[in-house]
């Protein structure tokens, strides 16, 4: 059996083990943190932001303005029968998209009654001429005999009156000689100039009345395009135009360009007129702009319907700093970079805004530096590592 006391002493051994043994880890603890090294704090300094920088350097600068529209014929012409009569001869190229040249017999109306006519009238004509020499010398003699006292003042006034009467029925019968000249010319129907037919409704055998349509021509020599323009940018032309809205002597240069078959295509034009009227819905004033050769240098015509961009040549404005539209921070300002790479808000009075430059025409110093970074994030007084 075993005896009470080894039970005891065996119980308190249990108990010490563990007590023992937490006591050296608290004093391992307390030695670990008594003998902790201390830690320093450093503030960070903050890292710059690198930008792009360009310098201010003022200059003259020739603005230019730019917009869009369809190309149109400046002459369009309704191709109308002025006498009546058959067709007899249709030229090929009268025909929808057909293109013609100046004095080409475009269609031929049958002449024969026009041609009666006319030998008509000048048959009328020698018969009316032959009686104005009649009254004539018998107005001669008449006068004669009334100088000797042989024929009586009646006499007279009755030769002078038929006189009178032959020289109307002469002028009558000359006049209707040139009417039916130019009715038998009417019946051929010549290009006014060099053009394409837009529309033609006329076929060989057709009678065709006096007054009816046959065909739409235009020229394809002179072509415009109307342009949209916000009012506002009137101030980028010349300033005569901007007032009176017609081109002087030398009016403005126009640039259209536009993809045609596979290519970019350039036309030069010039700046007219505008139409006078501002348009009451969209607010726009609408530009007139004619090219004169419609053919460019890589032999390409304009085709009438293109739709083509313009740029128009505009004035030009001294002390004008450019900068791209990303330099430009809200409220019309821009980040000035002072001399210890440091950026500063400026205000700056905006001249002119495109897709990618701006205009300031106040707020700058010739020689400072601006960033022209598009930078999100931008607090007064941000340094800023400036790459040029």
């Amino acid at each position: 059996m075993d005896h009470p006391t080894d039970r005891t002493a065996f119980a308190l051994r249990k108990l010490l083990v563990p007590a023992i043994i937490l006591a050296i880890s608290a004093g391992v603890y307390l030695v670990l943190v008594g003998t902790k090294p201390q830690l320093g704090t450093t503030p960070k300094e903050p890292v710059p932001v690198a930008v792009r920088a360009m310098t201010v350097n003022p200059t003259t600068i020739s603005l230019s303005v730019t917009s869009e529209g369809n190309v149109q014929p400046k002459i369009e012409t309704k191709l109308v029968s002025q006498v009546a009569g058959e067709v007899v001869s249709i030229s090929p190229n009268l025909a929808s998209g057909g293109e013609f040249k100046q004095g080409d017999v475009l269609l031929r109306l049958d002449p024969r009654d026009y041609e009666i006519a006319l030998a008509r009238a000048q048959a009328n004509r020698k018969r009316m001429q032959a009686e104005k020499r009649y009254a004539d010398e018998e107005a001669a003699r008449i006068r004669s005999l009334y100088a000797d006292e042989l024929a009586s003042v009646a006499e007279l006034q009755n030769i002078e009156r038929l006189q009178s009467v032959a020289q109307a029925a002469a002028d009558d019968a000359a006049a209707a000689v040139d009417r039916a000249k130019i009715d038998l010319a009417r019946t051929v129907f010549v290009a006014p100039y060099n053009g394409r037919v837009r529309d033609e409704a006329v076929d060989l055998g057709q009678f065709i009345p006096k007054g009816a349509t046959m065909a739409t021509l235009y020229d394809i020599d002179r072509l415009e395009v109307r342009l949209p323009l916000a009012d506002a940018q009137l101030a980028y032309l010349n300033p005569s135009f901007a007032q009176t809205g017609l081109a002087d002597d030398t009016p403005a240069n126009v640039t259209l360009t536009a993809n045609y078959a596979g290519s970019t295509q350039m036309w030069d034009a010039k700046l007219l007129r505008t139409e006078g009227d501002i348009a009451t819905k969209s607010r726009f004033l609408h530009l007139i702009v004619e090219v004169s050769q419609t053919v460019n240098d890589n032999g390409v015509r304009l085709p009438v319907g293109l739709f083509v961009d313009a740029k128009i040549e505009g004035r030009s404005v001294d002390n004008l700093v450019s900068v791209p539209r990303t330099a430009l921070r809200p409220d019309n300002a821009v980040m000035v970079i002072d001399e210890a790479s440091r950026l500063h808000f400026r205000p700056v009075s905006i001249f002119k805004l495109s897709d990618q430059t701006a205009l300031i025409s106040d707020g700058l110093a010739t020689g400072e530096r601006i960033s022209i970074s598009p930078l999100q994030f931008v607090v007064e007084g941000m340094p800023v590592t400036v790459i040029e």
